[in-house]
Formats: C-alpha cells, sequence, structure tokens
C-alpha cells in the first residue's frame, strides 16, 4: 500500500471491506486511500502550551468546524466548542453529497462511492469509513445541540476511559456527536418528517460523521436527522470518516520517522494489516497544519430553545466505558442476551446484568422494564441479587397495577432487616 505522488488527479479508492462482526460499536465498514487529496477537510494543531493541552480545529476550507484543546494525558479529559457554521462554508463538494445522503442506504460500499467527493477532500493517506450509529448527545446527559459555544470540558475528549472498578482502560471510539451547523437552521417540519420516516423505515438514511478523538464525532451533515433520532430515543447511524489512531511497527525495526516500517494500523477499534512495505508515512497524515499557538475563536451555533421533544435520554460515557469494559454485548438482543446471562447463573453474569439495566435505563425503558421483570422473578438470590437494586429501581420508574403488585408481594415475603426493603417502600412515598 504505498502512494504514487506523481498522480496530480485526486483519486479515491476502496480498497477493501473490513469484517466488523466483533466490532459492537460498528455495523459496516470500507478501507478507503486516498492519493493527492486536496487537505481542505483537515486538522490544525498547535504545539502543547504550560497546561500540556494542544488547540486543534477540524477545518473546512480553512474554516473550523469543531475546536478544542485535548491533554497529553490519554485518561483526562480536554474541551470542545463549536466553530465557524459549516453552512457558512462554501463546499461543492459538501453540496453534492448532501443531495445524495437522502437516498436509502444501500450498503458501506455504494456510500463510499456516493461521497466520494468530500473523501477527496481528505488529506493522503488511509481511512476507514464506517456506518456508525452514534447516540445523538455529547456523552455527559446532554443533548447534542445543548452544548455550550464555547470551551467546556468534556469526557468524551479523553482518549481512553479509565474504570477504576476494573482497573482497565476502554479506547476511545465513535459513540457521540458534536454540531457544527447552527441551530437556528433548524427546520421543525423538517425534522417532523425525518421522525415520521425512521418511525416506517427500518434502513433510514444516514448522517455524515468525521471521529474527532476519544469518543466524539464532528457531524458534518444530518443536524435534522439526528434531531429525529433524538425525538424516538434512537441513534443516528452516521456514514463516519475515520483516521488512523495508531500504528504497530514491524517486528524488529527501528523508528526512522516517516520511513518505519508497519505491521499492523489501528482505526479506533479497527485494525488492519498495513501490507507488506508499508511505511508509516504512507498512513500518517503528513499535510496536518502545525502551528505554535492557535487562537481558538468563539461562535455561535449553538442556544436556541428547540422543542422539548427532541431531547430524549441516552447513555452516558461512564456507562457504556463500564459496558464495554465488562464485555456486555449491547449489539445482541437485549431480552434474549439478558435471559443468557440468568441461565448462566454465576457471579460474572450476573454483574454483567447488573451494567446491563443501567445502560437500557438510559436508554431503552421498555426493554429495561422487560428485564427487571426477568431478574426479579428469579429465585436464584446468591446470583442475582447484583442484578437486583437495578431491577427494582427501574420497576419503581413505572407505575402500574404488575409494578405495584410486585411491591405489595415483596414486602409480604420480606421483613424490615432485608436490604431492599427500604427501596420497595419508597414506591408510595
Amino acid at each position: 500500500m504505498k502512494f504514487f505522488n506523481s498522480i496530480k488527479k485526486t483519486d479515491v479508492q476502496i480498497v477493501q471491506s473490513i469484517n466488523v462482526d466483533e466490532i459492537e460499536w460498528c455495523d459496516e465498514a470500507v478501507l478507503i486511500c486516498v492519493k493527492n487529496g486536496r487537505g481542505t477537510l483537515t486538522h490544525r494543531v498547535s504545539g502543547e502550551d504550560e497546561e500540556y493541552l494542544v488547540s486543534s480545529q477540524l477545518l473546512l476550507n480553512d474554516k473550523p468546524i469543531i475546536q478544542g484543546k485535548y491533554p497529553i494525558c490519554p485518561t483526562c479529559e480536554g474541551m470542545l466548542a463549536t466553530g465557524y457554521g459549516i453552512e457558512n462554508i462554501h463546499s461543492q463538494e459538501l453540496q453534492r453529497v448532501r443531495e445524495c445522503m437522502n437516498m436509502g442506504y444501500k450498503g458501506i460500499i455504494d456510500s463510499a462511492k456516493s461521497i466520494k467527493p468530500l473523501l477527496g477532500l481528505l488529506d493522503d493517506g488511509y481511512y476507514v469509513l464506517a456506518d456508525v450509529p452514534l447516540f445523538p448527545s455529547d456523552g455527559q446527559g446532554t443533548f447534542f445541540y445543548s452544548v455550550p459555544n464555547e470551551l467546556t470540558y468534556n469526557v468524551t475528549t479523553c482518549e481512553e476511559y479509565y474504570d477504576s472498578e476494573s482497573y482497565c482502560c476502554v479506547d476511545g471510539f465513535p459513540a457521540y456527536i458534536y454540531p457544527t451547523q447552527s441551530s437556528e437552521l433548524i427546520n421543525e417540519d423538517r425534522v417532523d418528517e425525518y421522525i415520521k420516516m425512521m418511525k416506517d423505515n427500518s434502513n433510514p438514511p444516514r448522517g455524515l460523521a468525521y471521529y474527532e478523538r476519544g469518543f466524539i464525532c464532528a457531524l458534518l451533515d444530518g443536524h435534522h436527522k439526528a434531531c429525529a433520532a433524538s425525538a424516538l430515543g434512537k441513534k443516528i447511524s452516521c456514514l463516519t470518516i475515520i483516521s488512523a489512531t495508531g500504528y504497530h511497527f514491524a517486528k524488529g525495526v527501528d523508528y526512522v520517522d516517516g520511513n518505519t516500517l508497519l505491521d499492523i494500523v489501528r482505526f479506533s477499534d479497527i485494525t488492519i494489516d498495513a501490507g507488506a512495505g508499508a511505511k508509516l508515512k504512507d498512513y500518517r497524515r503528513e499535510s496536518v497544519v502545525r502551528e505554535k499557538n492557535i487562537n481558538l475563536q468563539l461562535y455561535n451555533l449553538t442556544g436556541r430553545n428547540l422543542p422539548k421533544y427532541y431531547i430524549n435520554s441516552f447513555p452516558t460515557l461512564e456507562t457504556i466505558g463500564k459496558i464495554k469494559s465488562k464485555g456486555i454485548d449491547i449489539k445482541a438482543d437485549a431480552i434474549e442476551y439478558a435471559k443468557s446471562l440468568i441461565s448462566a447463573c454465576n457471579e460474572e453474569s450476573a454483574i454483567k446484568l447488573n451494567y446491563l439495566m443501567k445502560y437500557l435505563y438510559e436508554y431503552s425503558k421498555e426493554e429495561a422494564y422487560s428485564v427487571a421483570k426477568m431478574i426479579l422473578n428469579e429465585e436464584d438470590e446468591y446470583y442475582i441479587k447484583a442484578a437486583q437494586k437495578s431491577a427494582i429501581q427501574e420497576m419503581l420508574n413505572h407505575r402500574n397495577e404488575e409494578t405495584q403488585q410486585y411491591m405489595i408481594d415483596y414486602l409480604a415475603n420480606h421483613n424490615s432487616t432485608d436490604q431492599f426493603w427500604d427501596l420497595v417502600s419508597s414506591y408510595w412515598d
């Protein structure tokens, strides 16, 4: 996999399909090679300041569309700020891509072909284009359009999430979105059209995103779709551009700048065999603009009070970080997966059940309620106890005859020394 710089015409090639069966956050992916890219969709980054922070701007035609200050510590959170407003940036390529984004999704290969004009704006190098369901949230429990404009700390910017309970780190992956278009442009009628479309279509049109770092993506196109997805309590599936995030050098070779031989290249969780003779310069974007200092300006993209029904509950980074560190399969059918964990009847499955409940509580309340009832109907209390508290807490959120009868039965069969007595009694508070 080498570049031939003598070719002047921008060339975007689909190199290979990628097996993502074991990647829980991704549905489909392909490896893309950009040769003689225009480099107008790129990053401008600074050197480290006295606080060991690096300023960064994701640029489109020299205008910042997302801004940040990031620490060199991989588990530390940085700051994000909104940008210039992508609607104010003249880009024929982006406009051409937008015109085809509302067509039905026909798979990642066809999608990659349809957005080649935009991919040609990237720097030379290899990228993964992935179909990724993203939460329309900032990862901290906030609707994606409710973020402030000024630089604000955001935990999703950490490159690794540290789970103090498991004493392990979870590498960043695309999970959340950040706006690049002014909220003033949101048309409520158009959002309602997408809501109807998403209700009636199991495979709706995609949004378009660029993986910034950690767990956050810049939403390049699809802000109305994201509002609609949020109103329905769903993720928004986005064609997501992911640049290389890590490299494994070939065994036994020394570092020699761009000519260092590679073995494996990482694109978030996705690993690719670099190929015989592949060098670091083939994958690392040498044309990224680097400056000593960058003045991060304040823009005004957010702040409009959008309808309340757009805003829904979504899992925070803390929740999905723990879900991943515990090896919980959220790609599977939640009900069937919960049944398998209950039938396993061991300490590990009980811990997984507990965190699965927390995840469902923040994302899918109907499934959370169903799993809660399954847990509370089990008689093997030794292993199931670990998940019973979460199950009872979920039941408390549903005021109906079924729930009330469960609470009555529980109190009738336990006494006030039981560890959940007060929690169950709170149903009548």
